[in-house]
């Protein structure tokens, strides 16, 4: 017993016997959309059944009723009513496809062939005294605890129009400007970086009740030319950046430590954020010296504003 949404290249194994197609979704965390709760009093579930149709019980009268009103072809089904009843393979075809994952798409597809060079910001973040958590709670506490602070560092990503590409032990990875112009991205980032902060010391507050540690983080941003692609194994190619701009946003990251800042921007970055009405506050720039450049780097420091 398998379905496959041919149109996410997922599939779901196993469901509960005559599950509708709209409940087999959720259970494979397949996106979908289902404007009326799935209640067959819309449309926008329907599906275009590709193989298995009967492997499917027939039409609900609700659903025959939607079918005959909109002149469906018989492999045209609404998800919430279409039940699996036979044991035999089902794939289907989504024919609305959520807004999310078409921008997802769309972000794919200026990644095809071997990459492309895009000036992009990108954003390191890291946990503070991470081997003195590790050290302190038992491994699955130190996973729990790592979980909700990925699903944190996330949010603000993803609340700034980021996409995160990297996580490594305690480490996360983000770029900006996928989609928007250098000056947008600059300023996103920034904020992103802002609201990790304000996110993290408010789940700090509630690890450290439930578990006895603190947590904290320095950010790093870059803003520079990147290599974009599709990077692993030919059968498992995932989204990543390659390049000195993602090197220098880890160093930067680094160096928050040194300047005992929470966040640290190289002046590129600095730049692109000229003129624009911000929430936060630079410092004065200053030269430090990374791994791997000679030359004295120029940095600033950012501090958010009080409300």
């Amino acid at each position: 017993m398998k379905v496959t949404f041919d149109c996410a290249a997922q599939s779901c194994q196993w469901f509960p016997p005559e599950s509708n197609l709209l409940e087999v979704a959720t259970l494979g965390e397949i996106p979908t959309i289902a404007a009326c709760g799935g209640r067959g009093l819309c449309s926008t579930c329907r599906v275009e059944v590709l193989e298995g149709l009967d492997q499917l019980a027939p039409r609900s009268a609700a659903e025959e009723t939607m079918a005959s009103k909109r002149r469906w072809p018989e492999n045209v089904r609404l998800a919430c009513n279409a039940r699996v009843v036979g044991d035999g393979v089902v794939k289907v075809r989504r024919l609305i496809t959520p807004p999310d994952e078409r921008r997802r798409q769309r972000r794919l597809e200026k990644q095809e062939g071997l990459g492309q060079i895009r000036s992009l910001a990108v954003l390191f973040a890291d946990m503070r005294n991470f081997t003195s958590i590790s050290e302190s709670c038992p491994a699955f506490d130190v996973i729990y605890i790592l979980n909700r602070y990925f699903t944190t560092l996330k949010q603000a990503v993803s609340q700034q129009n980021g996409m995160v590409n990297l996580y490594v032990g305690d480490e996360i990875s983000a770029v900006f400007g996928l989609e928007d112009d250098p000056r947008v991205a600059c300023h996103q980032a920034v904020q992103a970086g802002l609201d990790m902060q304000r996110r993290i010391a408010t789940l700090s507050r509630v690890i450290e009740r439930e578990f006895g540690v603190t947590l904290a983080i320095g950010v790093g941003i870059h803003f520079g030319p990147v290599i974009v692609g599709k990077v692993g194994p030919v059968d498992d190619l995932r989204f990543g950046l390659v390049g000195d701009t993602v090197n220098i946003a880890s160093r930067l990251e680094s160096q928050t430590k040194l300047l005992q800042a929470p966040i640290v921007i190289s002046a590129a970055v600095a730049s692109h954020l000229e003129g624009q009405a911000t929430d936060f506050r630079l410092g004065a720039q200053q030269h430090v010296q990374l791994r791997g450049i000679s030359e004295p780097f120029p940095v600033r420091t950012v501090e958010a504003l009080a409300p």
